[in-house]
């Protein structure tokens, strides 16, 4: 009886709640005319003045909209994130302050699709109106990176590296920000390559969906980013803030100095404002001075996929054109030619990533290299820039040269001496050209008895490592062998494979302690057993099988790009920063034939007046190898 007292008189005060709203409902009166003219002409003057702060790729409504050319040449201080609709029939565009001015932050992460379309749309619009160059895109999608898929074009053209998704590329890519923010470090800690940073660039954080393996002291990170970076040109845009909290953390606070996108059922939210410096610690915070704006706003869609084709395409045929790479730009100044030893090991420029110059080494570590590209691929560039990278840097008392060119365009011939041009490569000892396997046998060969030679000579002395032998002051010069079209070699099941496979082994397991080293190349690079000493990998359009199988950073390389691996092929997370991998542009050398000829001319010129060209071995003339030498630790070459 009394739980049916209790539901009655719950009964009677929902009816009573119910009766209630419908009075108020039947008293509505609408608003008066001259309130609806009045926000007409607000949303009029707001209008008016978003066209002034947000012209062209900045404010147009891109899903009606193609605003045109490209790049404004100013820095995109305000940007258009949706629109607001105070009544049905009004509307004006929802515009916040971005560059200069601090961050953006939206409570739901990109798996809410409004987010993704505001996302995408404000990226192609800082990418349109920006000066080139001027805007550095880091990305952060736990969502596999598809957000940003559209933008590949920029990926491939290494203007805006592809989103990180795992933890350890978030972090790496806060510690990127914060050399950013703080980039006076103490001189001895600074990379010789480093540039000065220029300072009208901005760097934008996007973080679309945060990894779940993220910890509290990375979102400290993110914060501590926040409060500094707006000084020093960097800006946040994070979808997913703030997060759930993390244990028993109480949930963090908004954002420092940014504007806060809230989303409800519908509509969105604008609240908080950005402030170049935090809040007096007595005052109140920035989020306390202004509300917020209380008007429904929709945030703008997803743009279309052709106008985002369309400009991603643009922007990566300038930065292309803009960043073309000349072989002299892989070289030492003309002033350090010759200059450097090969006592501890060596290395060459072999191209750049962004403005950064990629060198890779010969040393114990990393001993050989493994190159594989299709054809046209651009193996022989990147073989023959690789040789005038040694050869200016090291002079032949440091550095021997054994070239074997299976290639149809026997490209190497190049080095030596020819009725045209008397002039050879001063370094180059040995060469096998015309796709000549009997002479490549021999080569091979003769690099066998040099390796014995050698292997003789650390014993006499007592030492097991190169780099011992030379600290005790023997002159001995490391020996590059470079093989292109190394399968052509070993084609066939005949007693010149065989050999050559036996003596190539040979060479790749004992070289790196006797200061021999091994660069071959191929199209396709058939599993074997000497390519587990190879530990560099480069990796050109359609050479991704010296990869890790797992590995697909090569999958859709330009011709002039190549990936360059130093831990043999291994690959990573998808997206993961990796410091092991980098894609690198490198010149075509004979872009420009008189530089070529005149850097040929100015090494033989250089050459010690004795010195003999090397012997070449070609299509039915195999001479006679050279004398075994002495073995002493004083002879650096017969």
């Amino acid at each position: 009886m009394e739980r049916i007292e209790q539901a009655a008189a719950l009964h009677r005060q929902a009816a009573a709640v119910v009766h209630a709203a419908a009075q108020a409902l039947d008293d509505h009166v609408p608003l008066p005319r001259t309130d609806l003219a009045e926000q007409h002409e607000l949303a009029l003057r707001l209008t008016q003045a978003a066209a002034k702060l947000t012209p062209g790729w900045l404010g147009a409504p891109l899903d009606k909209v193609d605003p045109g050319p490209l790049g404004e040449q100013r820095r995109p201080e305000f940007i258009r994130i949706g629109s607001g609709h105070p009544l049905d029939d009004v509307e004006f565009p929802a515009v916040v302050p971005l560059l200069g001015a601090g961050h953006l932050t939206f409570s739901a992460d990109s798996r809410d699709p409004r987010v993704a379309g505001a996302l995408r749309s404000i990226l192609l619009r800082l990418l349109a109106t920006a000066p080139a160059g001027t805007l550095i895109v880091r990305a952060v999608d736990a969502v596999g990176g598809a957000l940003f898929a559209p933008f590949g074009a920029l990926a491939d053209a290494g203007l805006m590296p592809p989103a990180v998704t795992e933890r350890a590329g978030l972090q790496a890519i806060l510690t990127e920000a914060e050399h950013w923010v703080m980039p006076n470090r103490p001189a001895d800690q600074r990379r010789p390559a480093a540039r000065p940073r220029r300072r009208d660039c901005t760097m934008l954080l996007i973080i679309a969906a945060l990894p779940s393996a993220v910890t509290q002291d990375d979102l400290a990170r993110i914060v501590g980013l926040a409060q500094n970076g707006p000084a020093a040109g960097l800006h946040l845009i994070i979808a997913g803030w703030p997060p759930l909290p993390l244990g028993p953390k109480p949930a963090l606070p908004a954002l420092p100095a940014s504007t806060q996108v809230s989303l409800r059922t519908e509509y969105s939210l604008i609240g908080g404002l950005p402030f170049a410096t935090a809040a007096p610690p007595t005052g109140p915070s920035p989020t306390e001075v202004w509300l917020g704006l209380h008007v429904p706003v929709k945030l703008d869609p997803d743009p279309p996929a052709r106008l985002t084709q369309r400009v991603c395409g643009e922007l990566a045929e300038r930065f292309t054109a803009q960043g073309q790479v000349h072989l002299m730009d892989l070289l030492p100044d003309p002033d350090q030619w010759w200059s450097e030893t090969s006592a501890e090991g060596m290395s060459t420029t072999v191209g750049l990533a962004g403005d950064t110059p990629v060198s890779l080494h010969f040393t114990d570590l990393t001993p050989h290299w493994l190159v594989g590209g299709r054809a046209g691929a651009g193996k022989t560039a990147f073989l023959i820039n690789v040789l005038y990278g040694l050869c200016t840097r090291y002079d032949p008392d440091e550095l021997q040269l054994y070239l074997l060119d299976f290639s149809e365009t026997g490209a190497l011939r190049q080095f030596t001496p020819t009725e045209e041009d008397p002039s050879w490569l001063p370094h180059a000892l040995e060469v096998g050209v015309d796709s000549d396997r009997e002479g490549g046998l021999a080569v091979l060969r003769s690099l066998e008895r040099e390796l014995t030679r050698r292997t003789a000579i650390l014993n006499d002395a007592g030492v097991t490592r190169f780099h011992q032998l030379r600290s005790a002051g023997a002159p001995i010069p490391r020996i590059v062998c470079v093989i292109n079209e190394f399968q052509r070699l070993l084609a066939g099941n005949d007693e010149i494979a065989a050999e050559a496979a036996n003596l190539l082994e040979s060479v790749a397991k004992q070289g790196r302690s006797v200061g021999m080293h091994l660069v071959m190349c191929s199209q396709k690079a058939r599993s074997s057993n000497i390519f587990g000493q190879f530990l560099v990998r480069v990796a050109l359009p359609g050479g991704g099988d010296v990869l890790e199988a797992t590995n697909d950073s090569a999958a859709s390389l330009p011709v002039g790009r190549a990936v360059v691996n130093t831990a043999g092929g291994l690959g990573g997370p998808r997206g993961a920063t990796r410091g092991h991998e980098k894609t690198v542009r490198f010149p075509d050398p004979h872009a420009d034939a008189q530089v070529l000829a005149a850097l040929r001319q100015r090494l033989w010129q250089a050459r010690e007046p004795a010195s003999a060209p090397p012997l070449v071995y070609a299509a039915g003339r195999v001479p006679a190898p050279r004398p075994p030498a002495a073995l002493q630790p004083d002879t650096a070459h017969d």
